[in-house]
């Protein structure tokens, strides 16, 4: 069986605030660190997969994919290592992870609104 593909865009929502979004079935998870809002949205999988599974139906059909500008993150982002994070992933599934340097926005969004998000995650002097 060919394992079934998650990428998966981790950023700095805000201090503290890490956030992982699924491209290819878009869920989410958040937590304090990169590694534990990356193991919990990879619980989400795991879960969804076996309940899914039983009722013989495709792990996480029922979650569409993300918006264009997660995509957009992934591709300009920097690719992290799973293992290096101590994540293990779920047989079945091929999960890569990348990191993107601020959270992504809408193309529609303003160049001030661009820089008041990128103010808010520059830290303090």
């Amino acid at each position: 069986m060919t394992p079934k593909r998650l990428r998966l865009l981790v950023f700095q929502e805000a201090p503290g605030l890490w956030v992982v979004r699924g491209l290819e079935h878009d869920i989410g998870a958040e937590a304090r660190t990169i590694g534990e809002a990356i193991r919990a949205a990879v619980r989400f999988v795991q879960a969804h997969t076996a309940f899914e599974i039983r009722q013989d139906h495709l792990p996480l059909a029922a979650f569409g994919s993300s918006a264009q500008k997660f995509w957009n993150a992934y591709s300009t982002g920097t690719q992290l290592s799973l293992a290096q994070l101590g994540v293990t992933v779920p047989p079945g599934w091929d999960i890569q992870a990348a990191f993107a340097p601020c959270c992504p926005l809408d193309e529609r969004t303003t160049a001030g609104q661009r820089y008041a998000a990128r103010a808010r995650l520059s830290p303090v002097a």
